[in-house]
């Protein structure tokens, strides 16, 4: 059996959670009194919690206002999704060799899903951008490398804490990353093109997102 996780790691998890999924959300204030008794503990545990989200670029200090949810400027969205499309290609080229074949299935189901969830009249964002995060993760989870997993887990959570792509992603370029999302995987099952085009398709795959949310807004 597992220990039970101390005050200090229950309270990170749940803050953690709530920034991530859109409880909370960028900009909001984390007051430690509040959060302390929401979660039924001594404000200590938030703040050593609070503090190790900072470290993660999830939480930002502000003068006279305390802690804040991170929000991200138009650049630091920008700089935050290359990165993704550079190690998600990286991932992806390394992952090609050792993807199984129940992975490919995994992630053909959940393109299917994607693509029903994209034709409904009232688009679920929420719903639609966890899919595309686990379509991904299913395969770049294949590469071999676990710092590479680690990292690419912590972007994805960052990106969907600042509920940027989120608002703007899905109905700008998600029709179309779908289309994306199945050529990577036919590249993949033929093993074609090689280990360069494999990486160079997949970080511009995740680069149309910057240029789909620049033509909108530019528009």
């Amino acid at each position: 059996m597992y220990p039970e996780p101390s005050k200090h790691e229950r309270a990170y998890r749940e803050i953690r959670a709530r920034i991530v999924d859109g409880r909370y959300e960028p900009g909001r204030r984390l007051v430690l009194s509040t959060l302390a008794r929401e979660l039924a503990i001594s404000p200590v545990p938030v703040r050593e919690a609070i503090r190790r989200l900072e470290a993660e670029n999830l939480v930002r200090f502000e003068r006279n206002v305390g802690a804040r949810v991170a929000t991200l400027q138009d650049d630091e969205w920008e700089q935050l999704v290359e990165m993704v499309a550079l190690l998600d290609g990286f991932a992806f080229a390394a992952a090609a060799p050792r993807v199984p074949p129940e992975a490919l299935a995994e992630a053909r189901t959940l393109n299917a899903s994607l693509r029903e969830a994209m034709s409904t009249v009232q688009i679920d964002h929420g719903a639609v951008m966890l899919l595309h995060r686990r379509f991904h993760r299913v395969l770049y989870r294949c590469c071999g490398n676990r710092y590479v997993i680690e990292s690419l887990d912590g972007l994805w959570d960052r990106m969907d804490a600042s509920r940027v792509l989120m608002s703007l992603y899905p109905v700008l370029h998600l029709s179309t990353a779908v289309e994306e999302h199945d050529a990577l995987l036919d590249r993949l099952e033929r093993g074609e093109g090689g280990t360069a085009a494999l990486e160079a398709c997949a970080r511009e795959h995740n680069l149309n997102a910057i240029r789909a949310i620049r033509t909108n807004v530019g528009a």
